[in-house]
């Protein structure tokens, strides 16, 4: 096998996280055929200060780097001497990162293959009690000398990666590594490689986990094993901070979308996470109302922030509300004047509804449009219904059904095809309770305002219910 040539690297850093961060030491060794072949080393000057506390760990301080040369003096040495070499450190994605991102502010492109020494020794030496640099050398025997100092911290690196080469002498665990379609690259120090791959393509939720399986962040996404890739790649302090702390990862398949984001909003609620963004206190939705005017007629009107006698839906976007009334207007042929759609105007001109022959031109008495609109109220009351909400499952053949308890989110479950079930009551027996909250009603309101043909299973009915229906037709 075609032997490979290594760039070991090690920064230190202004330790103000992946953006932001600027590089105050860095010491590059090239690794060929078992033998270093080049070593570049240099302090470098951050053009800002460096914190007192890194200033303890590292033992660099400002006058030490105040004439050393700034990353745009050194950058194309560096360029030069990774050129064709497999960029390895002890945590690559860090090391990597910052110096990206300082080429970058340089209008350079740096791209090289990585391979992480974390990884590379947790699979060829594992069961060790701790993977951070110091621990390892300590626990195989490494000598390690001015600990976190670039030059220091890059030759232990050195020893550590020709130890795992000499144990993985054919490179299959280093070609694992460095195949891109593996995603390896990119998972977190402490996630192996084989669980990511076990992850599922299916809908639903998905936790990161701590050492002590805490939540830390939890999330929701139509392809699991996709969006957990996509966090991965992601180049940003916090997203860095989760996939430092993060040992492990699981999920749990809704086969839904819809059940996933009532999942993750309620598990959220649970946990608090300590990467999820607090959940704010949803803004007062809009109220759809209806009133008599002078002339008897019927109106629908969207208040915000009033309480009206007579309320009928909430909407938490405008957005929302206007589309719901248009749609209102084409299924019971309302007028988009007497639905709050349009104002200061004589008769009906929307732009996406025809004219109406309806009362806002004499076209019908006044007591055939307010049937109309009874019907239309009919129909919105349902939204305050005990309802079940059937939805795909996880598998093939099985329903997820959502339960509105008076429109109100209130538990889910599924149902399999060989399942016994016959009438709508016989719900409970497959129900997993779940409270609400003001993040559930949302999703909940925007997904019966926007859903088509939607067809909710009406609880405490006399109906039987056959195979081959809405269960699983």
């Amino acid at each position: 096998m075609e032997e490979l040539k290594y760039a070991v690297v090690d920064i230190e850093t202004t330790g103000n996280g992946i953006k932001g961060n600027r590089i105050t030491e860095v010491c590059v060794i090239i690794l060929e055929n078992g033998e270093i072949t080049k070593t570049f080393t240099s302090l470098v000057n951050p053009s800002q200060s460096i914190p007192l506390y890194i200033e303890s760990l590292t033992g660099i301080n400002d006058e030490m780097v105040s004439s050393a040369p700034q990353f745009s003096e050194v950058a194309e040495e560096i360029m030069e001497i990774t050129k064709d070499c497999i960029f390895v450190a002890h945590n690559v994605n860090f090391d990597y990162n910052i110096l990206r991102a300082e080429f970058a502010m340089l209008d350079m492109d740096f791209k090289r293959k990585r391979l992480c020494t974390v990884r590379l020794t947790k699979k060829l030496i594992p069961g060790l009690f701790s993977y951070s640099l110091g621990n390892i050398c300590t626990s195989i025997n490494i000598p390690i000398y001015d600990r976190h100092r670039a030059q220091g911290d890059c030759e232990a690196t050195v020893i550590l990666l020709k130890r795992c080469l000499s144990l993985d002498p054919e490179l299959e665990v280093v070609t694992e590594f460095l195949n891109r379609k593996s995603g390896a690259e990119y998972l977190p120090p402490h996630f192996k490689n084989a669980d990511f791959e076990k992850l599922p393509k299916s809908t639903g939720v998905y936790f990161f986990r701590d050492k002590d399986g805490i939540p830390l962040y939890i999330g929701k996404a139509k392809n699991i094993k996709t969006r957990i890739k996509s966090h991965f790649q992601e180049r940003s302090n916090r997203k860095y901070q989760l996939m430092q702390e993060t040992h492990s990862i699981d999920y749990e398949l809704t086969g839904s979308e819809f059940l996933a984001l009532l999942r993750e909003a309620e598990l959220i609620l649970k946990y608090y996470p300590k990467y999820n963004k607090a959940q704010k206190k949803v803004s007062r939705p809009y109220t759809l109302t209806s009133y008599h005017n002078q002339k008897g007629i019927e109106v629908f009107a969207l208040h915000k922030n009033k309480i009206a006698p007579v309320s009928w839906m909430k909407f938490y976007t405008r957005e929302e509300a206007i589309s719901f009334l248009e749609n209102l207007c084409k299924d019971f042929d309302l007028c988009p004047k007497y639905t709050g759609l349009q104002s200061a105007t004589s008769a009906c001109n929307h732009y996406k509804l025809e004219a109406c022959s309806g009362v806002c031109k004499e076209g019908i008495s006044v007591t055939e449009y307010n049937s109309r609109v009874a019907k239309a109220v009919d129909f919105i009351g349902t939204y305050d219904e005990s309802c079940l909400l059937m939805e795909k499952g996880r598998t093939k053949g099985e329903r997820s059904f959502i339960y509105l308890d008076k429109g109100k989110y209130a538990g889910y479950g599924y149902i399999g095809p060989s399942d016994d079930f016959n009438h709508p009551d016989e719900f409970r027996n497959f129900l997993v309770q779940a409270k609400t909250s003001s993040y559930a009603d949302r999703i909940v309101s925007r997904y019966l305002n926007t859903k088509k043909n939607l067809s909710p299973v009406k609880l405490n009915s006399s109906e039987e219910l056959v195979e081959n229906d809405i269960w699983f037709g």
